[in-house]
Formats: structure tokens, sequence, C-alpha cells
């Protein structure tokens, strides 16, 4: 690569500002897992968006308690999206790779190269926040639910074996079938081990200078015949955790579906350009996107205070500040799920529900007399 130019080395220098605030901004886990359950919401539906599809948005968030809930008419659209927010929960770490088939051959993952090294390093530093968490895991939490503290036995990003569980989670999700059944054939194996492949040289620059590297590599529109159509989606999601990873910050999660999709004509032309033009089309998305994140997360607790006052002071058993914290991480959800998290009872839960609907702060979106879904207003994406 030859060396950077001023411009480039500028965007760079405005980009590694904006994360500095960002990371400081995500420093508290409890505001991070509010930030990065939203941005996985965001993400899913601007990466769907990317791909042609029409998103409602909520049937997306009815389709995040239950696929089958959402209109017929609505639902193929709805299982896109609702794929791809399983495939960011996954690379979040939220939700842990499907078991494989019984008797299916292990892969050995793509562990050299300086992308598998980056992860290492970043994963013993989140082993260090984890250690220092607070959070309790729920064993009855279902796989997949945005409020499932635990992390399963997943293979670190930037292998092989995490492409495949990543696309496994995402086909499952559209097509129904059981993830343990699904895996990738020698041609698309042969296909993630080449994408792997470049990545690792791109991430050979060090700290945000190989972020790009790799974001250039990840991100450039179709058709682009490097990268087969079945390789976008997992690369999108690895250029979520791209420039937090080769940076060391383990607290950022950058949506950059998003930034493509909001400035997808600029993106377009600056990927027909050079590779010069591209990296620095995406250093300044890297900072517009750090800019953005870190207003959300201003939104997110502007809503939580605003919340809090609406519903005023309430006794000091209630239930309610309890259900309100939850929502950040599940804002869709049933009245049954509600009394299944709290171990109250169907109408102690539904009066839950029902005061924070007289406050504005829910409301009901199936228009059924049974399985309603009620979402809350502020967090749809």
């Amino acid at each position: 690569m030859s060396p950077p130019s001023p411009t480039f080395l500028t965007a760079l220098l405005e980009a590694e500002r904006a994360l500095g605030r960002l990371a400081e901004a995500c420093r508290s886990p409890e505001r991070r897992r509010r930030l990065w359950a939203d941005s996985a919401r965001r993400e899913a539906c601007a990466a769907a968006r990317l791909d042609g599809v029409a998103v409602d948005a909520t049937d997306f968030m009815i389709a995040t308690v239950n696929p089958d809930l959402v209109p017929t008419a609505g639902r193929p659209d709805a299982q896109s999206v609702h794929a791809l927010w399983r495939g960011a929960l996954f690379a979040q770490g939220v939700m842990p790779a499907p078991a494989k088939r019984a008797g299916s051959a292990a892969r050995r993952p793509v562990e050299h190269g300086a992308a598998a090294e980056a992860w290492r390093a970043v994963a013993a530093l989140e082993a260090g926040l984890e250690a220092g968490s607070d959070g309790e895991a729920d064993d009855d939490r279902e796989a997949g639910d945005p409020d499932s503290a635990g992390r399963g036995e997943s293979p670190p990003p930037w292998t092989l074996g995490w492409v495949e569980a990543s696309w496994r989670v995402m086909q499952a999700g559209v097509s129904g079938r059981d993830p343990a059944r699904l895996s990738l054939s020698p041609e698309r194996e042969l296909d993630a081990v080449a994408l792997l492949g470049r990545l690792d040289a791109a991430a050979q620059a060090a700290a945000l200078l190989g972020g790009v590297g790799l974001l250039a590599e990840l991100l450039r529109p179709q058709p682009d015949l490097r990268s087969p159509a079945w390789t976008v989606p997992p690369a999108r999601l690895l250029a979520a955790l791209a420039v937090g990873r080769c940076c060391r910050l383990p607290e950022l999660w950058l949506p950059m579906s998003t930034a493509l999709w909001t400035d997808r004509t600029a993106s377009a032309i600056a990927a027909r350009g050079d590779g010069e033009e591209w990296r620095v089309w995406l250093a300044d998305a890297v900072a517009e996107t750090a800019r953005r994140e870190r207003h959300r997360l201003a939104a997110l607790d502007h809503a939580a205070e605003s919340w809090q006052r609406r519903i005023g002071q309430r006794r000091r058993n209630s239930r309610l500040p309890e259900v309100m914290d939850g929502l950040f991480e599940q804002p869709a959800f049933t009245v049954r799920r509600v009394q299944k998290r709290l171990g109250t009872t169907f109408r102690g839960a539904q009066l839950l529900v029902d005061e924070l609907i007289e406050a504005g702060i829910l409301r009901e979106v199936t228009n059924r007399a049974l399985d309603r879904v009620f979402v809350a207003v502020d967090l749809i994406p």
C-alpha cells in the first residue's frame, strides 16, 4: 500500500477523535448494553434495506418476539430482517453459535495472521470487562433473545468457524431450517478462506489504519467478484467489529451498514473510484458513525429519564423500573414474557404493562385478542 495521503491522514485523525469520545461514553456497562442492543436492531434494518428488502419496522419488532405473529403479507421481509438481527446478536456475543449436526466433521479455524492476533488481544481485554460486570444470566431465557446475557462457546471473529456459524444463524432465520443441519459447502468454504486471507493482509497495518483497511475489503458494494453474494451479510457484521478490534477498543460496535444506507449515493461513487478515494470515504464514515452513535446513546439516556418522569414516584416494591430497564434490550414482548421474566402472575404482569401504556411508553402493535405484542415507541428503529 502506498503511503497515506494528507487527505486520508486528516480523515483518520478526525475518526480517531470521534472514536475516543464514543469509547469514553460507552465505558458504563449499562449504557454500552443499551447502545449495542439498539445498534443491532438498526444494523439489521439498514443491512436489509441494502439488500433490497422493504423493511417495516413494526413487523420487524413483532418478529423479534415470534415471526409467526407477523401478518402473512409482511412475514417474508420481516423474517429477512429478523435473520440479520440474530446474526448481529451472534456477532456481539449475545447469542451462542448453534450446535452442529451430530457427526459433522470439525473444521479447522483460520487462526493465524494479524486479524486473529488482534481478536485474541481484545478478547483478553473483554474478559476483564466481563469479570467486572454485575449482570446475572437467566438460564430460562431463550437463545437469541436480546435480554440473554449468557455467552455460548462461539468461535472468535475472523475465523472460518465464525463465518460458518454466522451464515448458519442467518440462513436458519430465513429458511426456517434447523441450523444444526446447515454447513458450508466446499466451494463456500474456499470463498470464506479467500475472504479471510484478504482481511488478514488488510489488518497488517496498525490501529485505525488497519481497521479502515478491513472496512475497505468488507464493505465495497456489489458487484465485487472477489466477494460472493453469500458472504456479504457476515462481512457486514464483521465490519461492525473491525474498527473496535483493530484499535483495541472493545467498547465499540459501529453499525457500518447504517452508514452505507444513509450515505449510499456517496458510498457508491467512492467505491467506484480508486482505493484511496474509497478509504477516505470510509474514514469519514467511521467518524460520522461514531458521532451518530454518541448522539443515539444520549437519546437513549434521555428516553430513560423521560420514562421515569412519566411514571413518577412508585411504591418501593414496584417492579415497573425493572420492566423499563429491560425494554432497552427487548423493546418488543408479550405479557407472558414479562410474567416469565419477573416470576409474577399474568394479572400482575398485565397491570404493569397497562401502566406503561397509559404513560405513553408502550403501544400494542398486533391488534390480536391473544399473544398481543407491545413495543416501546421510542425504540422502534
